[in-house]
C-alpha cells in the first residue's frame, strides 16, 4: 500500500475555503479522497474536552523479516519508549502493531502490543496504522488525544502535559530536532523565516508530528485517522483543519527524529540523503542547547553509546 500523492495546493485551498464557510454542497464539484470525505464528516461532531484525557500513541513497527538488523529496531524503540516513560504527565498509553513482539514492550505496563498477521505486498505501515486506529479509537477507545508515532522518534518530556493543558485543540509540531545517528550530528528544525528562508518545520520531515483530540465519535474518528494514514504527513495540517480542528503550533523543540541508523524506511528505499544534508546545514553545536536537548529528550544521550549491533 502506498501513500497517496499530495493534491494541488490551489485545489486544497478551494476545498478548505468552501468547508470553512459551510458551503458543503459545492464540494460535489470536486472528486474528494476518502480522507477528505472523512474529514468533512468530522465537522459534524460536537467537540467537548475530556476532563481526564489519556494520550494514545500508535506505533506501526516494522517486522523482523523486513530489516537486516532487528537489534537496531529494538534499540531505537527502547529510546522512543524511554522518552515516554520519562513524561512529566503519566496519562498516556502506547499500542505497537507488528509481526514480532519487541522485548522493549516489557519496559512499562502502559505499553501494549497487537500482532499483525495480514499479508501485504510491499510496505505495510499503512495497513498497520489501519489496525491501530480501529483498536485504539473504536475497540479500546480512551478519550483524550491520538497520535501516530514512529518507533525511532522521541518526544519532549513535557509533551503529554502540554497536550492535556489544552484538551480542545490539536497540536502540530513545528520545532524539533533531527539526529543523524551514524554521524552523531543534531540539526534543528523550525518554521521558515526571513532570517532562515531555507528552514522547514518538523512536520514536513516526520510523521510523528500531530496529536488530535478524540473520544467524541468513535466511528468518524476511526474513519478519519484511517484516511489520514493514506496520505503523507505533509498533508496532515490540511486534513486536520478540513476536519474542523484548531491546531496549536508548537514552536519550541517538541520532538526528535532519528535518521541514518540503518533501518529507517527511507534509507531502505534509497532516500533520505536530503535530511542528512539538512542536519549538516542546520547543525546544533552550541553546548548549552545540546545540554538542554539531552535534559528534555530522555534517551538522547544514548546516541553517544555504541549500539549493541556494532559490538
Amino acid at each position: 500500500m502506498r501513500e497517496q500523492a499530495q493534491t494541488a495546493k490551489f485545489r486544497r485551498a478551494c476545498i478548505s475555503l468552501i468547508a470553512r464557510f459551510g458551503a458543503i454542497g459545492l464540494l460535489k464539484y470536486f472528486t474528494l479522497s476518502e480522507a477528505e470525505k472523512a474529514a468533512i464528516a468530522m465537522r459534524k461532531i460536537k467537540r467537548t474536552a475530556s476532563p481526564n484525557p489519556t494520550t494514545t500513541f500508535a506505533i506501526p513497527l516494522v517486522g523482523s523479516h523486513q530489516v537486516s538488523e532487528w537489534a537496531v529496531i529494538e534499540e531505537t524503540l527502547s529510546k522512543t519508549l524511554t522518552a515516554l516513560i520519562a513524561q512529566s504527565n503519566p496519562n498516556w498509553r502506547v499500542v505497537i502493531c507488528s509481526q514480532n513482539r519487541p522485548d522493549a514492550t516489557s519496559l512499562d505496563p502502559r505499553v501494549q502490543h497487537i500482532e499483525f498477521n495480514t499479508k501485504v505486498d510491499g510496505h505495510d505501515k499503512i495497513a498497520k496504522l489501519a489496525v491501530l486506529t480501529k483498536y485504539c479509537l473504536r475497540d479500546h477507545a480512551k478519550a483524550g488525544f491520538f497520535m501516530p508515532l514512529d518507533g525511532d522518534d522521541l518526544l519532549h518530556r513535557d509533551y503529554v502535559a502540554k497536550l492535556h493543558s489544552d484538551p480542545k485543540n490539536g497540536f502540530l509540531i513545528c520545532g524539533g530536532f533531527i539526529v543523524d545517528y551514524k554521524n552523531a550530528r543534531i540539526g534543528q528544525t523550525q518554521n521558515k523565516s526571513l532570517r532562515s528562508p531555507f528552514q522547514k518545520p518538523f512536520w514536513k520531515f516526520c510523521g510523528s508530528c500531530m496529536a488530535l483530540p478524540v473520544g467524541m465519535d468513535q466511528e468518524r474518528e476511526t474513519a478519519f485517522f484511517q484516511g489520514l494514514a493514506n496520505h503523507e504527513h505533509r498533508l496532515y495540517p490540511y486534513l486536520a483543519k478540513l476536519a474542523g480542528f484548531s491546531l496549536v503550533k508548537l514552536i519550541q523543540p517538541s520532538a526528535l527524529y532519528f535518521i541514518n541508523h540503518g533501518e529507517n524506511f527511507e534509507t531502505r528505499r534509497g532516500r533520505g540523503g536530503f535530511k542528512q544534508r539538512f542536519v549538516q546545514r542546520f547543525e546544533v553545536t552550541d553546548p548549552a542547547t545540546l545540554s538542554k536537548a539531552s535534559e528534555d529528550f530522555s534517551g538522547l544521550n544514548m546516541i553517544l553509546t555504541p549500539r549493541k549491533a556494532d559490538l
